[in-house]
């Protein structure tokens, strides 16, 4: 088979999903030496996607900066392509379908954001999902979600997907593992002078709700009197009213430490050495950074939303998003009980051990050899 892969996305978006499908496809390359993976990738962009021998890297240079380009992309571009490379199947990761191809499609669809929170959003991803998003579900051969609630609520939107669209567990990288003592003190030492720190990977994207977290942080520090701080890593984009430009009159201002500029290396001992890790997002479809921490022996405090327990289960607490004062009572009590806190990191790691590679790749795999096979 010659398997496309199109990863090519508007200027300015960053899918939240981006280093799980290069590692996904990294994981089915070498898993199937037997058949020919294309990369489709913006020209300049960085990436860790493999390289293989039965895989081919593809820079495109055209930018995508609005619905015109996509549209041109996906309906004109992107199919001439495929006629030149012989393509078996198209998988999309994320969420754009082409309507003029006839090479079976299988989509990813990682979020809801275009049908429930449109508005954190870049405005070409809302108009395109707008106007094509219902066509692109049709189109599609199979799809695949990431959380069996998004699975059901896709399928309430749109019946016509009920047949094609499954559920593949998330995953995360096998470098998320506990470090040693040593390693966590260097690491604190490195980036938090030294101190205990709660962290935070969302960067500033307002769906992942820095804004909320900073409020517990001030509820948690004026209860405490600690000198925990609070690292901020993850995309950092211009943002209107952006949140971290009002961090010069923020009370506790030199105990948030924001992190630019960090590689995967460097997030994974950031990410073990964490004393917590708080994933406070409004809106969530695809929470691996949740599982990366559980994975590292970080206990957890989330959003109480359906796929961030799915992904959690009991190896977590749990907080509504738009109630600092219950993150920060989370925040409190893991830091109060240092018992509690050993056995939420065994429950958690008990809840990590649930979701690996050999599964989720042989769902995945089955799915693209039935959309494969639909056509054939």
């Amino acid at each position: 088979m010659h398997i496309v892969v199109n990863t090519i996305y508007p200027k300015g978006y960053y899918p939240d999903n981006t280093s799980f499908t290069e590692q996904l496809f990294g994981y089915l390359a070498k898993k199937h030496p037997e058949h020919h993976f294309y990369f489709l990738i913006h020209k300049g962009n960085n990436h860790s996607y493999s390289t293989d021998a039965n895989t081919t890297i593809i820079p495109i240079s055209n930018a995508v900066t609005n619905i015109v380009s996509l549209k041109i992309w996906g309906i004109v571009q992107l199919p001439l392509l495929l006629k030149k490379l012989k393509a078996t199947v198209l998988v999309q990761p994320y969420g754009f379908c082409s309507l003029t191809t006839n090479v079976p499609q299988m989509l990813m669809v990682s979020d809801l954001l275009w049908m429930d929170k449109p508005q954190y959003l870049p405005r070409t991803i809302r108009l395109y999902h707008h106007l094509f998003g219902k066509q692109g579900i049709k189109k599609a051969t199979q799809i695949i979600t990431f959380s069996d609630f998004i699975k059901q609520s896709l399928i309430n939107q749109y019946p016509i997907a009920t047949e094609k669209v499954s559920f593949v567990y998330g995953t995360t990288s096998p470098f998320y593992q506990p470090i040693t003592f040593e390693q966590k003190q260097q690491t604190k030492d490195g980036y938090a002078d030294g101190r205990e720190y709660f962290l935070f990977t969302g960067g500033n994207n307002p769906k992942n709700n820095l804004v909320g977290l900073l409020k517990a942080f001030s509820l948690f520090k004026k209860w405490q009197k600690s000198n925990m701080k609070l690292l901020v890593a993850g995309q950092i984009t211009p943002q209107k009213g952006d949140v971290l430009e009002k961090l010069s009159s923020y009370k506790y201002k030199d105990d948030v430490v924001i992190l630019k500029g960090i590689n995967e290396q460097q997030l994974v001992l950031i990410t073990a050495a964490a004393y917590s890790f708080i994933f406070p997002s409004l809106s969530e479809g695809f929470a691996v950074p949740v599982l990366s921490a559980l994975q590292c022996g970080v206990p957890v405090i989330a959003t109480n939303l359906n796929t961030t327990t799915e992904i959690g289960g009991d190896g977590c607490l749990y907080a509504s998003a738009n109630d600092a004062e219950g993150i920060a009572n989370q925040m409190k009590l893991i830091y109060r009980d240092e018992h509690f806190r050993a056995s939420l990191i065994e429950k958690g790691l008990r809840q990590a051990a649930i979701h690996n590679w050999g599964k989720t790749g042989e769902l995945f795999w089955d799915a693209l050899l039935k959309a494969v096979s639909l056509t054939s």
